[in-house]
This record gives structure tokens, sequence and C-alpha cells, in this order.
């Protein structure tokens, strides 16, 4: 499903149509439109979606197949581990799953897209992407996911994410941060709520933080995390009721790809 790219796209899907059941490019409303297209034709009993930047490793929709083929009549989803590089200097680090918590879940995006799966009758329960949403829409339909079924961790690394210039989640700014705030408000709790919008409100000083920090590394003085924390302003001053361990992880959601 092509939103009608110019990038060469159509060229290589072109050349592997013969192997294709279904392919288009043209203009949409946004990804998760797109992704509803794709679903709303797929004939499968197991689902997912790819994004071109990202790619699965050898082995796994066999692995999938096995661990959900007994699920497939109940709603299911299966997510794993994650190979995160970034394109411009080939650094990799591994995501790792973590024991599912609908509560954590609705703090933080833990579930690493590309290495989730789920079966129609879920899919079909839950209903499609919110297509207001354009960073967030996955994480929203995961957390009303976790209505209908428990979800399944697969011990192994599933796919690799790739971080690069023109990457989506990299490039959205406030808009994003915006509609984070939304689906935090839309499923958290008070708590949660809170520390999102304090986070939010306190961004700019993690951002000039951050800038400062890595200044500080690339001059190799020792210390620098700390030394940037002196030298700008404090972040720990949070409302009642918010632990730092939450206001941490929700400043992470908004800087993890800035």
């Amino acid at each position: 499903m092509d939103g009608g790219s110019d990038d060469g796209s159509v060229a290589i899907i072109e050349r592997y149509a013969s192997q294709l059941t279904y392919w288009q490019s043209g203009r949409d409303k946004g990804q998760a439109d797109a992704v509803n297209q794709g679903f709303a034709r797929a004939t499968g009993d197991i689902l997912c979606w790819l994004n071109s930047d990202d790619f699965f490793l050898p082995g796994t929709l066999r692995k999938v197949a096995r661990e959900l083929g007994a699920s497939c009549s109940q709603p299911a989803l299966l997510f794993g581990s994650c190979v995160y590089f970034r394109e411009a200097d080939g650094s990799a680090r591994i995501l790792r799953a973590r024991r599912h918590s609908p509560e954590f879940l609705r703090e933080t995006d833990c579930i690493y897209q590309p290495s989730s799966f789920w079966t129609r009758a879920l899919w079909e329960r839950n209903g499609p992407l919110d297509e207001e949403l354009h960073f967030g829409f996955d994480w929203d339909w995961y957390i009303r996911a976790t209505a209908h079924c428990e979800f399944i961790v697969h011990e192994g690394i599933l796919s690799a994410y790739r971080r690069h210039a023109a990457h989506k989640s990299g490039s959205g700014g406030q808009t994003r941060r915006e509609e984070i705030l939304r689906v935090v408000r839309r499923h958290g709790s008070e708590m949660q709520i809170r520390a999102y919008e304090y986070a939010a409100s306190k961004y700019e000083d993690f951002a000039q933080r951050e800038k400062l920090g890595s200044q500080l590394r690339n001059w190799r003085i020792p210390y620098a995390s700390q030394v940037g924390a002196l030298l700008t302003p404090g972040l720990w001053w949070r409302p009642g009721g918010i632990s730092r361990e939450t206001f941490r992880r929700c400043m992470g959601m908004f800087a993890s790809t800035e």
C-alpha cells in the first residue's frame, strides 16, 4: 500500500508484482488509512503490517505461525523483541520485549510494532486503526486490544527497526508530542495524564539538557550527563502523586525518537 511516493518505490514494487496478491500506489488519508485499506483486502488468519523502513528477520513468519496458529479462531496478539539500528552510523541495539502489563502499556508504548502479530479474530473484535491519529495509532490500537485478550510475549528477535534522517517519528516534533498526549488522555489514569502533561510542559528543558550533554560528551568532558544536569533547569520537581519513574518514561516517550 504505497502512498503515491516518488522515491522509486513503485519501480521496486512492479519488479515483484508477480509475487504480490495486490498492490496500489496513490494518495491516501495517512498511514492509518493505508494500513486499514490493506487489512480490508487481507485474507490471512494472522495479520501484521511492515513499514518500508523495517524488515523481518529470517524465520519470523514461520515462528509466528507456529505460535499463533492454534489460536487463530480466538483474539490473540504476539509480540517480540526488535533490533533498532541507525542507518547513518550503523550503530544498533536490541529492544527487548518485556512481560505484558496493560497498565504499563497505557503508560508507554512498549510494543515494537514491526515485531507484533495478531489474529483476524482480534482485528475484527478490536476494530480498525484510528485514522485521526498519525503517530500514535498503533499504540492506541494495542491499548484497546488489551480488553479482548492476553498478549503473548515471544522471547526472540522478530524484526529490525531502522532510524534514518527522514524517519517519520523522529521528525514529528510538537505534533507528535501533542498526539501522544491525546492518546494518554483517552486511555490513561489520572496520574499518567498529569505526568505526561507535566513532562510536556518541561520538554524544552529536557531537550536543552540533552543537547548540552551531547556536546559535553563530544568534548570528552568527564561526567558529561551530570555536568549538563547542573547547568540546565531541574526536571525532578514533580506535582504530588507522580513517581519519578513514571515521569522518566513519559519524557522518554517524547524524546526517544527526537
